[in-house]
């Protein structure tokens, strides 16, 4: 007889307990363009240790200093063609690259980890990078605002409108996606 790992299973079936009411499919890094992920290493054999490894190695809040078990940001290089006919120039296109970053934990996991350890700590990475893949893609879907507030602008106003675009975009992203304590995932035992 064939010995198989429960894991996938247990995975398979936690993430299904766990799955959001709208029953949507969780985003992932990978449905945006030009990620870069950073991690950082935890470790643990229980969910108390691995909750103090994430708070001493995570990234801070630099305002409250809290822990953050994973950001992300963007960036957006913008570049415009135009074309001077009778001294009237003219935006005739717009160039916009977009790049994301994520930092995100990884656990260190040793022999001694528990399976059911190991399937919290997947389900809980799985929201992590849905929460932080989400705010990307929403930012990355909408290039289309900033690439039309662009070609909208006289050419000498070129850079101040991409400016203003992308700073009402990270305004939108803030409404949609607040970062208070309630909406960030939890690092939790799976229950039965």
């Amino acid at each position: 007889m064939e010995e198989r790992n429960a894991l996938p299973i247990l995975l398979t079936l936690a993430l299904a307990a766990q799955q959001p009411a709208d029953l949507r499919p969780l985003a992932r890094f990978g449905d945006v363009p030009n990620v870069t992920i950073t991690y950082y290493d935890v470790a643990g054999r229980d969910l108390s240790e691995i909750h103090k490894a994430i708070a001493k190695a995570s990234p801070k809040d630099p305002v409250t200093h809290a822990s953050l078990p994973a950001t992300s940001s963007w960036t957006v290089g913008v570049a415009v063609k135009s074309e001077t006919v009778a001294n009237r120039c003219r935006i005739t296109g717009v160039t916009l690259k977009f790049r994301g970053q994520a930092v995100m934990p990884r656990l260190l996991i040793g022999k001694d980890v528990p399976a059911p350890i190991i399937a919290a700590w997947n389900v809980y990475l799985a929201r992590l990078e849905d929460r932080q893949a989400a705010q990307l893609r929403f930012s990355y879907e909408r290039m289309g605002d900033v690439e039309r507030a662009v070609l909208g602008s006289r050419c000498d106003r070129s850079e101040a409108a991409a400016d203003a675009a992308l700073a009402k975009l990270q305004e939108q992203q803030r409404a949609a996606f607040k970062a208070d304590e309630k909406s960030q995932p939890k690092l939790e035992a799976l229950k039965d």
